[in-house]
């Protein structure tokens, strides 16, 4: 008898990895994270295609499947419910979902022809399975986001009939059975001629669906989902894939990536993006309209051919993007040509000071505006605990003096008031990390 097999499995990091476990029917896969589900709702990058469609939510040139990759996992058991065989329910680690499907479910023991498809890809051969003989509207409803479900056909058609499938989103071809058994009609409708596909819908859905358009003798259905996992490098509430800077070292995502991306390459940073609180660098990144983007949201300059692009691929990796310790920065040196300059104010515990000590202290001490010294004792900031806004407690907004410096007690660093953007806005910035600012 022929048989179609529809199975769905969540995917993918940005290229597809499938690794197997020594669990019974289970095959892991590396996805992206979606971390929050009200974000996807959003586009964060402001280039026109939101993030639930967006393949690099925050512009930086970096994937969000390599910035926050998730797990996969398939579905356990299956519960048919008792009042209507049109329904299945079960959990995928421990997420909700209902199938719906609008013709009488019914079972088999496993799926038809299981060894077509590669051992690679760790299609599920579960007893029980769902069995629809009919054609049929089929829904597939998480209780929770899932990302780039994957649907796993088999024996779509057979050798006298063409059995067209029709989806509610756009796929992605990812195996196929090759030749003339499977066409792509368009990018929601593939027809089988005993054709075998395994397919992916981009992106974040709560639900998805497709149309089984012609009736055969059975078909089966199983699948799984990527389920979200934490992806804050920085621990400052916002998921990598919308932070400018992921692991608030300063040092902007965009130039940590692994392709050559330059400081003048980055633009300001449109939508809702930024680098999070505590981070020195600006809200940039690389691209801030739907202008220098490909179909899929991820900038033009690390695609292939593109300007900075060195892989040949679209976007580029991580890099130190999430390793403070590899952080491109340094300390300049100090200038020593030109005529040097008395420091005329100092403060010493060292005894030293005045024109009747030969050392002739603080002005030995070239360049600066005040000299402190001392070999027991230390210099203590103004220490100032900081509010929900990011201001300290105390200390009145109309107060507030660029290059003013307390010691944040709450973040526990030195800040200063200061702009990032030239001038048009000030904040309190903390300094937890050594740079070399050419302005």
């Amino acid at each position: 008898m022929k048989k179609k097999i529809f199975s769905l499995m969540g995917l993918l990091l940005y290229s597809i990895i499938f690794t197997q476990t020594s669990h019974n029917q289970t095959n892991l896969i590396t996805s992206a994270n979606p971390f929050t589900t009200a974000a996807k709702l959003t586009d964060t990058d402001g280039d026109g295609i939101t993030d639930d469609l967006d393949r690099d939510d925050d512009n930086d040139g970096i994937p969000d499947a390599l910035e926050c990759p998730g797990q996969f996992y398939w579905t356990g058991p299956l519960t048919f419910s008792v009042t209507d065989n049109k329904v299945a329910t079960g959990t995928i680690n421990g997420i909700a979902y209902t199938y719906t499907s609008s013709q009488p479910l019914q079972t088999t023991a496993g799926v038809y022809n299981y060894g077509v498809f590669p051992s690679s890809y760790g299609v599920p051969n579960n007893n029980p399975t769902i069995k629809n003989i009919q054609a049929t509207t089929n829904t597939l409803t998480f209780s929770s986001p899932m990302t780039d479900p994957v649907l796993v056909f088999a024996s779509i058609g057979s050798g006298v009939a063409y059995v067209p499938i029709i989806f509610s989103n756009p796929i992605e071809i990812i195996w196929s059975s090759g030749g003339n058994t499977l066409v792509v009609n368009s990018p929601t409708q593939i027809t089988g001629h005993e054709g075998y596909v395994i397919l992916r819908i981009p992106g974040v859905h709560t639900s998805v669906s497709f149309n089984y358009t012609v009736a055969e003798n059975w078909a089966n259905f199983t699948f799984g989902a990527t389920v979200p996992l934490p992806c804050d490098a920085d621990g400052d509430g916002i998921p990598n894939d919308l932070d400018l800077d992921s692991d608030n070292d300063g040092c902007l995502d965009a130039a940590e990536g692994d392709e050559n991306v330059t400081s003048s390459q980055l633009v300001a940073a449109a939508g809702t993006a930024t680098v999070g609180s505590g981070s020195i660098a600006p809200n940039k990144n690389i691209c801030a309209d739907a202008s220098c983007i490909d179909s899929q949201g991820v900038p033009i300059l690390v695609n292939t051919s593109g300007a900075a692009d060195i892989g040949s691929d679209q976007g580029q990796g991580l890099g130190t993007s999430q390793n403070i310790s590899a952080c491109s920065s340094c300390y300049k040196p100090g200038i020593t040509t030109g005529t040097s300059l008395d420091t005329k104010m100092g403060i010493t515990a060292l005894g030293r000071a005045g024109t009747d000590n030969l050392d002739n202290w603080p002005m030995i001490r070239k360049g600066g505006w005040m000299a402190l010294e001392a070999k027991t004792k230390g210099f203590v900031l103004n220490r100032v605990p900081f509010d929900s806004s990011g201001n300290p407690v105390g200390i009145s907004s109309l107060n507030f003096i660029e290059g003013m410096a307390v010691y944040d007690t709450t973040n526990n660093c030195l800040k200063i008031y200061t702009t990032t953007d030239s001038g048009a806005t000030y904040g309190w910035r903390c300094l937890n990390i050594q740079t070399c600012p050419d302005n």
